[in-house]
């Protein structure tokens, strides 16, 4: 009885360690600027507007999971509002204002290569439109912009948060590529208060850019954001050699207790 007891305790462990493979491992990650100087840009259909980065696929395995950070903001009060978290003294709840997220994937168009001259997302190649049933949002942080680039004098605490979702259909990347991911908040139409995506710690290969007919005179483009890169990680499938281990202990696993059986 002892033996079988063992047994199954191995099987419940191996099974626990799969799921936690399966969930997905981290190949790109650019972690959230949290100090003085780390805001947000608008990425939102109620403006709209949408931000992108670019990021190397170095393994070639297919995106399964997408962890990013970002604030909430009244646009049209400068004073503290319920549940505020971007003006004066913020709350760790978020508004609740946000129906899902959009989530696409494109090819680079290197600088120099296409109008505009900077580098800048090219063909749409994923898109995918996930409610926020899907997406587990959670209180991460708060940043004091008090001397920070909005000037000295004023006061305003930003709370980041931070999201995580896997996506229903996995992106399907080539290794050695440049990608842009592009993350769009759905807004209520309506409401006053508005999303942005984060920005990271540093800058990695260009800079991001973003969509909206608020710059150039109202024509539609991607504009650069200069010295800006934004917070975000990629998870990807789990790497064939790890899964393989996983089963070659498996089955170390079954063929002693196929031995405690027999003894």
């Amino acid at each position: 009885m002892r033996k079988v007891f063992i047994f199954l305790i191995s099987i419940l462990t191996f099974i626990g360690i799969l799921e936690n493979v399966m969930a997905g491992v981290v190949k790109w990650s650019q972690p959230p600027r949290m100090d003085q100087y780390g805001y947000d840009f608008s990425s939102e259909t109620q403006v709209p507007s949408k931000v992108a980065d670019d990021y190397l696929c170095k393994s070639g395995l297919p995106v399964i999971g997408i962890t990013w950070w970002g604030s909430y903001w009244n646009s049209g009060n400068w004073y503290p509002y319920n549940n505020s978290n971007h003006w004066g003294d913020p709350a760790n709840v978020p508004p609740g204002t946000v129906n899902g997220f959009i989530i696409r994937f494109y090819k680079d168009v290197p600088a120099g290569t296409g109008t505009p001259p900077y580098s800048h997302p090219g063909d749409l190649l994923y898109k995918e439109t996930l409610d926020f049933n899907l997406v587990n949002e959670k209180y991460y942080g708060q940043i004091d912009h008090a001397d920070g680039e909005l000037g000295v004098g004023t006061d305003i605490i930003e709370t980041v948060f931070q999201y995580h979702a896997t996506l229903p259909i996995p992106f399907d990347q080539q290794a050695d590529n440049i990608y842009w991911l592009s993350i769009q908040a759905i807004d209520h139409d309506g409401k006053p208060i508005q999303w942005g995506w984060h920005e990271a710690e540093n800058l990695w290969h260009d800079n991001a850019v973003q969509w909206g007919t608020f710059f150039n005179g109202g024509m539609e483009n991607w504009n650069i954001l200069t010295d800006k890169d934004m917070a975000f990680q990629i998870e990807v499938v789990p790497i064939p050699t790890t899964l393989l281990l996983l089963g070659t202990g498996l089955l170390g696993i079954l063929t002693l207790g196929r031995k405690s059986r027999q003894s």
